[in-house]
């Protein structure tokens, strides 16, 4: 707590936003919302259980909770339904990582509260590396290698969607 500057009652600081760690699966370029997700199966009563599948059958089987989806620019482009963010968020996928994303499903996903982070070295990171996702030091850190990638995209209102909310 610090005092305020008018030399009133102290003010508690924000609380932070959540530090993500997780594995990182990685999909490189061209991983188009179709692809997240088969459009004929978001109506399912589990799309989440179709989640990747395009690319990788067996993924749904393999993804843990509080795992990263990696890809590269334009990730999601075409989505434009927000039931494709919500088999992510059901599937246990902590947070997304990427070049780019297509601006409608970032905005999806945000609205959502789906982490979706964009740094300039996403084609660096590999399936299975350790990934800290660090909004509020707007850094993806590779617990594996070391690396450090700075976010792009955090703005102060994009923390504020993040952090914890006062009862």
């Amino acid at each position: 707590m610090s005092s305020s500057p008018s030399g009133g009652p102290p003010r508690a600081w924000p609380e932070r936003c959540p530090i993500i760690t997780g594995r990182a699966w990685a999909f490189g370029l061209d991983v188009t919302a179709d692809l997240i997700v088969p459009p004929e199966r978001l109506s399912d009563a589990a799309p989440e259980r179709y989640l990747m599948t395009p690319i990788d059958p067996a993924f749904p089987g393999r993804l843990e909770p509080g795992d990263i989806i990696v890809g590269g620019g334009g990730f999601a482009a075409g989505a434009n339904d927000p039931r494709l963010v919500r088999a992510i968020i059901d599937a246990g996928v902590a947070a997304l990582v990427a070049f780019s994303f297509d601006t409608t499903f970032a905005r999806l996903a945000l609205a959502e509260g789906l982490i979706a982070v964009e740094v300039n070295e996403s084609l660096a990171i590999h399936t299975g590396a350790r990934l800290r996702v660090d909004l509020e030091g707007t850094r993806v850190v590779n617990l594996s290698s070391g690396d450090r990638y700075p976010i792009r995209n955090v703005s102060d209102a994009y923390l504020e969607r993040f952090r914890p909310r006062e009862s």
